[in-house]
């Protein structure tokens, strides 16, 4: 007899590996289904299609940081890892008050933490 694993917080059964046997692993985003015996844990498939699920919830988080990081551009007016560090280093020495240096070089931290990769 298989072992039954108990989720103690919900006191509901999870499913063993043996009651798996048979049935088609889904994605329960799209409805993507696997051939059968597709093993659910252990394997990149999941996360393979995550990367490229449409209805995944970090699709909606991808395009929520491109579009305030595009904003956040357009009030800075560069995009380059380089430009940006220039630019921080401008601020710096601009005769502003303080708190305005702040919102701009926080801006600018926050364009470098997302620079795309190869950009």
């Amino acid at each position: 007899m298989p072992k039954v694993r108990v989720d103690r917080r919900v006191g509901r059964r999870l499913s063993t590996e043996k009651e798996m046997d048979g049935r088609i692993l889904t994605c329960v985003y799209c409805g993507h289904a696997y051939p059968q015996d597709t093993p659910a844990h252990g394997s990149q498939v999941l996360t393979d299609h995550i990367r490229v699920c449409e209805k995944h919830p970090m699709r909606k988080a991808e395009a929520d940081i491109a579009m305030l990081r595009a904003a956040l551009v357009g009030l800075i007016g560069v995009d380059g890892e380089d430009e940006l560090r220039q630019m921080e280093a401008t601020m710096r020495l601009l005769p502003a008050p303080d708190a305005d240096k702040a919102v701009s070089i926080n801006a600018i931290h926050a364009l470098l933490a997302t620079v795309p990769p190869n950009a």
